[in-house]
């Protein structure tokens, strides 16, 4: 009798096993992480919508998305493996692959581009009433240049220094694009460098709650930029973006891109680049310029490799020659 009952046990172990090991059982998720920027900036919104858009469409994909210094920290995480993916401007991702600027002698070639995407346009904003008309007027004032080891610093000095001002003379301050619109309401700063997506978010804060100029750049000032540094361009922020804004702006802008490591795996690439190409009006719903995170332009302005799971798919649309 008693070997009847464990011969009927385990039976019905084995038809539970064999239940488990069946439709109903989901293998446990992957969870991967996706560096962005500060929550006043772009890159963290469109960064949200990407983890949507990934945990959507990528089976068995849960996404962390972080709020970090940006750029170059982002790409320290990325070469480090403590994230998979980083959303950072192409000239920080170009230097640390091949070493120099903010990274000196240390390299990380195996980064690898995944898509290109928005353009960054650098805000400069003043208070309406704080007699500042032109970069040139910074002389000696409290300039929010970036976050911490947010490489949008370079971009703002080289403006400042088209108008022949080195950092020399005025007072730099490094504070997040939140902090930034938090000081010039205080008047603990004469001006925020806001390098964002447009409409910025810490932008449309200070704007709503203040009277604030953006100031605008001269062609000249902004050809000399661009000379130097061929990875920038002229950006403009168009009339009636922000309140009180009743002219175009025109400024320096450069565009972004989502980096990956070598070592990631080219399946998962595969699918989050097709996932992200496939589906940018999900990404222009949480930012409008969700739009520009689209497969025409996923190739534009990349200077490093492309990992060989985005090029792969790049590739069958047509968008990398075979």
């Amino acid at each position: 009798m008693r070997a009847k009952v464990l011969a009927i046990i385990f039976i019905g172990s084995a038809f539970l096993v064999g239940l488990g090991s069946g439709i109903g059982e989901s293998a446990p998720p992957k969870f991967i992480s996706l560096a962005t920027g500060g929550t006043g900036g772009t890159y963290y919104v469109i960064g949200g919508g990407m983890g949507k858009v990934i945990e959507k469409y990528v089976p068995g994909i849960k996404i962390s998305v972080e709020s970090t210094a940006a750029s170059t920290e982002n790409c320290r995480l990325v070469a480090s493996k403590k994230v998979q993916f980083a959303i950072v401007m192409p000239d920080s991702a170009y230097f640390a692959h091949k070493g120099g600027r903010e990274f000196g002698e240390k390299k990380y070639p195996e980064i690898r581009a995944l898509m290109a995407g928005h353009t960054s346009i650098m805000h400069f904003i003043v208070k309406a009433n704080s007699g500042i008309k032109s970069l040139a007027d910074l002389k000696g004032k409290r300039v929010a240049l970036s976050a911490p080891g947010s490489p949008s610093a370079f971009i703002a000095e080289a403006a400042l220094e088209a108008y022949g001002l080195p950092k020399k003379d005025y007072k730099p301050k490094l504070l997040t694009y939140a902090e930034q619109a938090d000081a010039l309401r205080d008047d603990t700063i004469d001006m925020a460098c806001v390098f964002a997506g447009v409409p910025a978010s810490s932008a449309l804060d200070i704007s709503s709650t203040h009277s604030v100029i953006f100031l605008t750049m001269g062609p000249q000032e902004v050809k000399k930029v661009t000379t130097k540094h061929p990875y920038w361009t002229e950006g403009i922020i168009k009339e009636g973006t922000y309140k009180g804004q009743n002219a175009k702006v025109i400024t320096l802008a450069s565009p972004a891109m989502l980096i990956t490591h070598a070592e990631v795996e080219a399946d998962l690439v595969y699918a989050v680049a097709k996932a992200l190409m496939e589906h940018t009006p999900e990404l222009k719903e949480v930012h409008p310029q969700g739009a520009e995170w689209n497969l025409e332009d996923a190739a534009e302005g990349v200077a490093i490799p492309f990992h060989p799971g985005a090029e792969k798919f790049l590739k069958e649309k047509g968008i990398i020659k075979k």
